[in-house]
C-alpha cells in the first residue's frame, strides 16, 4: 500500500501535469499546484522546495511511466519478434498524445540538470538494448528510434510538428517496419 507522503506527492504531480496540459508550462507556479491540489502550500514545499524540484519531480515521474507502458506494451504483445520495438512506437505514441506539453518543460529541466539528462539517458540505454536484440534487424530498430525521438523533437520544439493524420500515418509505418519479412 502506498504511503500518504506518496500519495501526495502523486497527486501533486498529477496536478501540475493538469496545469500545463490545460494552460501551459507559464501557469506552473507553486501556488497555482497547491490551490488546485487543494493542499497547503507548505505540504506541497515539504515534497518540492522550489519549482525546480517539482519541474525535476515531473520529469522523472513521465519518465517512469514512459518505461512502465513500454514493458506493459511489450508484455502484452504475443509476437515475440519485434515486440519491445512496437512496444517503445506504442509508449511513444500515447506519451506524445498525452504528455506533448509536459515533454517542452522536461526536456528543458533534463538540460539543465546533468544528474537528470543522466538518469534518464540511462533509461533510455535500457530500452535501446532490449530494441537491439528484438528479433528485427537491429538497424531498422535504430531507424525507427530515430523516426521516434524525431517526432519528439519536431513536437517539442514546435519545428514543422506533424498534423495528426500525418503522425498517425507515420505511426503506422513504423509499426509496419516491425514486421519481419521471410
Amino acid at each position: 500500500m502506498e504511503s500518504k507522503a506518496s500519495q501526495k506527492r502523486q497527486l501533486i504531480l498529477q496536478t501540475a501535469i493538469q496545469i500545463i496540459l490545460e494552460q501551459d508550462f507559464n501557469a506552473l507556479t507553486l501556488d497555482a499546484v497547491a490551490k488546485k491540489a487543494g493542499i497547503s502550500k507548505g505540504g506541497l514545499l515539504y515534497h518540492f522546495p522550489n519549482k525546480d524540484n517539482l519541474i525535476k519531480g515531473l520529469a522523472q515521474f513521465v519518465f517512469e511511466e514512459l518505461y512502465v507502458n513500454f514493458d506493459q506494451f511489450a508484455e502484452r504483445d504475443p509476437q515475440k519478434s519485434g515486440k519491445w520495438t512496437r512496444a517503445l512506437i506504442e509508449a511513444s505514441k500515447t506519451d506524445l498524445e498525452q504528455n506533448a506539453e509536459l515533454n517542452v518543460g522536461i526536456f528543458a529541466a533534463s538540460y539543465l540538470d546533468p544528474d537528470l539528462a543522466n538518469d534518464i539517458s540511462k533509461g533510455y540505454m535500457s530500452i535501446l538494448t532490449k530494441l537491439e536484440n528484438d528479433g528485427i534487424d537491429p538497424v531498422t530498430a535504430t531507424i525507427i528510434r530515430l523516426a521516434l525521438d524525431g517526432l519528439y523533437y519536431s513536437k517539442m520544439l514546435n519545428i514543422a510538428p506533424l498534423e495528426k493524420e500525418r503522425q498517425d500515418e507515420v505511426f503506422q509505418q513504423l509499426f509496419a517496419m516491425t514486421e519481419k519479412k521471410e
